[in-house]
């Protein structure tokens, strides 16, 4: 299979699991709205959900692949086989032994994650109850990736891409169903949906394993041994899941720390979700371009090469995400009302979505800033940094989220997640400066204020549609003339900006395409 179909299929399956994730998403806020239940099966997930984010973004592959491709240049198929058996039995160790100690103090997890909901003693107990179910999940897809990670490694990418889309398609299965028993925003419901997450990950186990037999590599389970390749896989597995999750850490800070507000869970993960679709986007286009390419100039002594790249990368991520913040922020209540007030998910959960939504929009070019910054110390392994940067952000999400909560209740944690990401942005930048390994350059200097200037264009535009077509976006017009209304702002907005980044010469399309060129070489 060329490297073109192998990209097609992967970004495919992707494409397709987002769709169906946000799907799931629709449908959860139809059963649930922001019901004690509801914000009972959010809770008990934030930590299920910040593993499954961050090991499906590659943090685990970031570890492990280098060292197999090790083990088989230097000693052959049999290294990569015990290597692959030690680490998958001393993998299998590490999560039984975590299984049973979190399944033990899941009542201290949950009153850690959500401090708020012991004011509650149902919603608390339920989440107790979930989060012991969800956590098997959480067993269950960590080995995932360490065997995902070898079909990565051996040049099978389909099947790993497809196995996410299990999940999704089980959940909405059920979703279904529980809409057409009538069972929404009650216990039945929650424990049903919790209940099929924790089926799903054991499908997506046997799957994975399966189709790893199938490609003939079957890994057999052991006593675990001692190897020094699996001491250093776990050991760079650390700092790569804590800065992969960087992002995913500051959600689960603010959920904890708005926990005590009725419903501030659940409006912040609905918010989340929308978010998450255009960083998503912006965040795997740049890491799978420019880490490749910025570890390449490293490693032939180029650092130009590696400012270069970073820059133009800079000037991709903002022409996207800029006017994205923008039309997030001037459209957050209809985009809000039209995809989740239906069900269980009233006008009024709408409008406290609506409002988290644009206040985490603020943090998007600094989510972008991360993205783009991490590469130099990644491709060096220097994660000292990085790391310390990471830890400054959660410090000042809480910091800020503490000193907003009383006035601005459940907007706060949100604002607190964006000052976050440019609070981690900032000393990435600085600390690159230091060492003169990134700044901006001639060219990102002409262009940056071009990016501004045609993301302002657009939010005025989108602006001006947004109040033209007001009355057809109205909750009492019929939903398909309310969804064209939206779908002729955003086109329009989309289309104004390329117009504008091509007039104001803000869109570098040729660097862009020569990145991607070189990438696919």
């Amino acid at each position: 299979m060329s490297l073109a179909r192998k990209y097609t299929l992967v970004g495919s399956a992707t494409l397709a699991s987002r769709l169906t994730g946000f799907l799931r998403d629709i449908l959860i806020a139809a059963v649930l709205g922001s019901s004690a239940v509801a914000d009972a099966y959010i809770a008990a997930f934030l930590l299920p959900n910040l593993f499954r984010r961050v090991l499906s973004e590659g943090a685990f592959n970031a570890a492990f692949i280098p060292i197999y491709a090790r083990r088989k240049a230097e000693a052959g198929e049999e290294s990569v086989a015990a290597f692959t058996e030690h680490a998958l039995s001393s993998l299998v160790a590490v999560v039984f032994l975590a299984l049973i100690v979190a399944e033990l103090l899941m009542p201290q997890v949950i009153g850690l994650l959500t401090p708020g909901f012991r004011d509650a003693p149902e919603k608390f107990a339920q989440a107790v109850i979930f989060g012991r179910i969800a956590f098997v999940f959480v067993a269950a897809i960590i080995v995932v990736a360490l065997l995902a990670s070898i079909l990565n490694a051996m040049g099978r990418y389909g099947l790993v891409a497809v196995a996410p889309l299990i999940l999704n398609f089980m959940l909405i299965g059920v979703l279904i169903a529980l809409i057409a028993l009538g069972w929404r925003g009650d216990y039945r419901a929650g424990l049903a949906l919790v209940i099929t997450v924790l089926v799903a990950g054991l499908v997506q186990l046997f799957f994975v394993a399966h189709g790893l037999r199938r490609a003939g590599a079957p890994v057999r389970l052991g006593w675990p041994q001692p190897d020094r390749d699996v001491k250093k896989l776990l050991m760079l597995m650390l700092p790569g899941l804590m800065l992969a999750g960087a992002g995913h850490f500051n959600m689960v800070v603010a959920a904890q720390l708005s926990s005590a507000l009725p419903s501030a869970v659940s409006w912040l993960y609905y918010a989340d979700r929308i978010f998450q679709l255009p960083l998503g986007f912006v965040a795997a286009a740049i890491g799978t371009v420019l880490l490749p390419e910025v570890a390449r100039s490293f490693r032939e002594g180029n650092t130009a090469a590696a400012e270069a790249a970073g820059n133009r990368a800079l000037e991709f991520g903002l022409l996207l995400v800029l006017p994205a913040a923008v039309s997030l922020s001037i459209l957050a209540d209809p985009i809000v009302d039209i995809i989740y007030r239906r069900g269980a998910f009233s006008a009024a959960d709408s409008v406290a979505t609506a409002e988290v939504l644009r206040a985490i929009a603020i943090g998007l070019p600094g989510f972008v800033l991360v993205q783009v910054l991490l590469p130099p110390y990644l491709a060096r392994e220097h994660f000292g940094l990085p790391l310390a940067a990471a830890l400054a952000g959660i410090i000042a999400n809480i910091a800020v989220t503490i000193a907003l909560l009383s006035r601005l209740g459940a907007v706060a944690a949100p604002i607190g997640v964006a000052v976050s990401a440019f609070v981690n942005a900032a000393i990435l930048a600085l600390g690159l400066k230091r060492e003169r390994l990134f700044g901006l350059d001639a060219t990102a200097r002409s262009v940056l204020p071009r990016v501004i200037a045609s993301a302002a264009v657009t939010g005025g535009v989108t602006y001006g549609l947004a109040v033209l077509l007001g009355p057809l976006l109205a909750s009492d017009q019929a939903i398909v003339v309310r969804i064209a209304a939206l779908g002729i702002i955003c086109a329009s907005g989309v289309a104004v900006h390329g117009l504008a980044a091509h007039w104001l010469g803000a869109a570098d399309l040729a660097a862009i395409k020569t990145l991607i060129v070189k990438r696919t070489a």
